[in-house]
């Protein structure tokens, strides 16, 4: 279990605290070796995946390792799962970068039980913005405007992205409380197999990457009219 670009251990961290007996949800589990991980330490996980073929990987995996995992092919942004399921959801560069924020928020508040936890890791918007999809590499200006994240498409891809501050209101909005938001380093003597090693300095300097925690609160009253109103 380790977040990120660089690998950095969950021992490490320690995002996702004791997990044994909680009831898991990954949110665009890919090939689901953190779920994987997460079950042999005693979690109840569900693997959710828009990807067929991932999911056929994902299970083959969770079968070679004699673990039991339910698998849901599903979007992020509405999952068909009974609300407050769950003590924990989270992502490492899954559903959180690839669906929209002002969906899978609100739906993370509906499947979180009072007190649940919120983490997720995901490029840093200041990484967003200075990224060129042209030359696949970070330039020495920005590329894009900051205040106006959402939506960025890189060509082969989609993802989105917020603001920092648009994130913490999409956040309090939809009941939660910000617990941590981390920005690390890239490691100076280590490379990423997701990046140049011009990009990896970079990131010495500039955040690459950010892990978000929140909790949802267990009293008071979410602002409907706020909370559930995506951007298109």
């Amino acid at each position: 279990m380790s977040w990120g670009y660089f690998h950095v251990p969950e021992k490490k961290l320690r995002l996702l605290g004791e997990i044994r007996g909680k009831d898991v949800l990954e949110l665009g589990c890919g090939a689901a070796r953190w779920s994987i991980a997460l079950a042999r330490g005693g979690a109840q996980v569900v693997a959710v995946d828009v990807s067929p073929r991932r999911l056929d990987q994902a299970r083959k995996l969770a079968r070679d390792a004699g673990v039991n995992l339910t698998f849901v092919e599903a979007s992020a942004e509405s999952v068909p799962l009974p609300d407050q399921s769950f003590d924990v959801v989270f992502c490492d560069f899954g559903a959180m970068t690839f669906a929209n924020p002002f969906r899978t928020v609100p739906e993370a508040t509906r499947l979180l039980r009072p007190g649940g936890q919120l983490t997720f890791s995901t490029s840093s918007p200041i990484h967003t913005v200075y990224f060129d999809a042209r030359t696949e590499q970070v330039a020495s200006r920005p590329q894009r405007d900051y205040f106006r994240l959402l939506k960025v498409d890189w060509g082969k891809s989609v993802e989105f992205q917020l603001p920092y501050g648009t994130w913490i209101q999409l956040f309090l909005d939809n009941g939660f409380e910000v617990e941590r938001l981390i920005e690390l380093p890239a490691p100076p003597h280590l490379r990423s197999s997701y990046m140049s090693a011009r990009e990896a300095r970079w990131g010495r300097t500039l955040p690459l990457e950010s892990i978000c925690s929140a909790r949802k609160r267990t009293s008071g009253r979410i602002p409907q009219q706020q909370a559930m109103r995506p951007r298109t």
